[in-house]
C-alpha cells in the first residue's frame, strides 16, 4: 500500500511541477509581449482609454464605441514638442521601448454631464455639478462648422476631429 500511496504522490508532484512551469512561462511570455512590444502610435481619429496620473498614466487603445472611451487622438508630436493645441492632453509613453513620440489628446465628454476643471490625472469623472469648478457640458458637435454656443458659454474647438464643446457654469 505505500508503494501506491509513493506512486500516486510521484504523479502529484509532477503535475504540480508542470502547472508551476507553464504558469511562470505564461508570465514570462506576457512580460515580455508587455514591456518589449512599443505602443502604437495612434492615427487621428483613435479613441483610447486614460487612468491615472500624468506621467504615470496607462493608456489602452478602445473603439470609439466603446463606454470606456475617454479621449480621442488629434495627432503626434515629437517627445520634445507640445501639441499644438494648448487644451489638449498630451500622454507620453515612459518605456525604452517605446517610440518618442507625444500623442496629443482630446477629451471626450458627455453632453448634459458635469466635469471639473481640476484634476490630477487622466480620468475624466462626471462630477457634481454644484462643485466650485465644475463646468457643463451643453453641446457636443461632430458638425463642421459646428454650430454656435449660446451667450455666456465657452466654445472648445477640435477641428482635426470634428469635434465642438460649449460648456457653460453648472
Amino acid at each position: 500500500m505505500n508503494e501506491e500511496a509513493t506512486a500516486g504522490t510521484g504523479l502529484g508532484k509532477r503535475v504540480l511541477t508542470y502547472a508551476a512551469t507553464l504558469l511562470v512561462a505564461a508570465i514570462a511570455i506576457y512580460g515580455i509581449s508587455e514591456f518589449l512590444t512599443p505602443v502604437q502610435p495612434p492615427k487621428r481619429g483613435d479613441c483610447a482609454y486614460l487612468t491615472g496620473n500624468v506621467g504615470a498614466g496607462r493608456y489602452n487603445a478602445v473603439a470609439c464605441s466603446d463606454s470606456s472611451a475617454n479621449y480621442v487622438a488629434e495627432g503626434t508630436v515629437a517627445k520634445s514638442q507640445s501639441c499644438p493645441n494648448s487644451e489638449d492632453m498630451s500622454w507620453v509613453p515612459v518605456r525604452a521601448v517605446d517610440p518618442d513620440v507625444r500623442f496629443c489628446l482630446v477629451p471626450l465628454y458627455v453632453e448634459g454631464e458635469c466635469y471639473t476643471s481640476s484634476k490630477s490625472g487622466y480620468d475624466l469623472t462626471i462630477a457634481d455639478c454644484g462643485a466650485h469648478d465644475a463646468f457643463r457640458v451643453t453641446a457636443v458637435s461632430r458638425n463642421v462648422p459646428a454650430p454656435a454656443c449660446a451667450a455666456g458659454e465657452q466654445t472648445r474647438a477640435y477641428p482635426e476631429v470634428k469635434l465642438t464643446y460649449c460648456l457653460g457654469r453648472a
